[in-house]
């Protein structure tokens, strides 16, 4: 597989995370469940990134805090 950035944003007063997975392509976002939209490329339908709302309230947390360096894996998950 082809590394891949993973730019991560946060709006404390909104109250959203992003998480964009490789270089910005238009796409469109579908939601997944309550709250959760996960975004897709409008040509190939490839996994672009991640929308969560109410992001420390469904979280139940108060500060966001990750430990550097991280080792994230991202896997698409088939529901079918």
């Amino acid at each position: 597989m082809k590394q891949k950035n993973l730019e991560i944003y946060y709006d404390t007063e909104a109250d959203i995370l992003e998480i964009f997975i490789g270089e910005p392509t238009p796409c469109f976002f579908n939601e997944v469940e309550d709250d959760l939209f996960e975004g897709r490329d409008e040509k190939t339908n490839e996994l672009t990134g991640f929308k969560i709302f109410n992001f420390k309230k469904r979280a139940g947390m108060k500060d966001i805090k990750i430990t550097l360096p991280a080792n994230v894996k991202i896997e698409a998950i088939n529901s079918s």
